[in-house]
């Protein structure tokens, strides 16, 4: 008995599963018919018209300029970018270019000093033994005075006061020497010897040649077209409305010293001038070498 109604419970178990899947089997071919339906609707619209988008609203800020620095305008330190910096050995001093600029122009070239120096020489001595005049033991010389050019005829004891000088002694002589043939030839020279008043110093003096001994001559030319000229230290000269000073003159080596003066200057100005380098000489043409001179008969033959 018992396992009969076992069965049942079993069978009854079976019955209701089977229902219930038939049930539900029976809701979803009711959704399906659903979806058959609506996927007949027409669902076509309107064409697709794109619509702009508004840039967006962008903000930008800028960085300021990078102050001097108290060394001056050019000390500017950019952001990571330093000026750059140069050391002058002549002035010693540092100077800057800032970063991201243009360097700054070059100062403009200084005005032309206005004087050349051609060269330098020194003067001939005060006082020159230029003849003589007279004859045997009864000998003057012919003296010029180079300060005044005057020519002056004097012996022994003559005295120059404005050169400060004094004729100590004064002599005639007959130099005798020997020609390239053997031959006597004789040769008359004046000497002299003079005396500084002042410093007691002898000065030999000679008719055959000038003595070159005082203060050294800058020969000067100012501008292309003017003419040399011959200055001593202490000298001034014009140019227009400009005023040059010779300060100093030396003859070794040769330079000298020149104060220019204007009223365009805002201060006077001093340089030094050196005579500038010579010209090459150019080369003579060739010539045909020069004839002997024929040789003089001795007279009396």
């Amino acid at each position: 008995m018992a396992a009969k109604s076992q069965d049942k419970v079993l069978f009854g178990a079976a019955v209701c599963l089977l229902l219930a899947c038939a049930g539900w089997m029976a809701l979803q071919n009711a959704k399906l018919s659903a979806l058959r339906t609506s996927s007949g609707i027409n669902i076509a619209g309107k064409a697709y018209v794109p619509s702009g988008v508004d840039a967006p609203t962008v903000n930008t800020q800028t960085w300021p300029s990078a102050p001097s620095q108290s060394s001056g305008k050019e000390w500017v330190y950019d952001v990571f970018t330093p000026p750059e910096i140069y050391y002058d050995a002549v002035t010693k001093k540092f100077t800057a270019t800032p970063p991201n600029h243009e360097p700054p122009p070059p100062e403009p070239p200084a005005p032309p000093f206005g004087v050349e120096l051609l060269q330098v020489r020194q003067d001939a001595f005060r006082l020159q033994l230029v003849g003589y005049v007279g004859a045997e033991g009864d000998f003057r010389g012919t003296f010029q005075n180079m300060v005044t050019g005057d020519t002056v005829i004097g012996r022994a004891g003559k005295k120059f006061p404005d050169l400060g000088l004094t004729i100590k002694t004064f002599e005639v002589k007959h130099n005798r020497t020997k020609s390239n043939d053997n031959m006597d030839i004789y040769d008359t020279e004046a000497t002299a010897v003079v005396v500084d008043d002042k410093t007691g110093e002898e000065i030999p003096l000679t008719n055959k040649r000038r003595l070159i001994k005082g203060e050294p001559l800058a020969v000067l030319k100012a501008g292309d077209s003017a003419t040399p000229m011959e200055y001593k230290a202490g000298a001034k000269f014009t140019v227009g409305t400009t005023t040059y000073t010779v300060v100093n003159v030396t003859f070794e080596p040769p330079s000298a010293e020149i104060l220019k003066e204007s009223p365009d200057l805002k201060s006077p100005v001093t340089k030094t001038l050196t005579p500038g380098a010579p010209v090459a000489p150019v080369p003579a043409s060739p010539v045909a070498p020069a004839q002997p001179a024929p040789t003089p008969f001795p007279f009396g033959t």
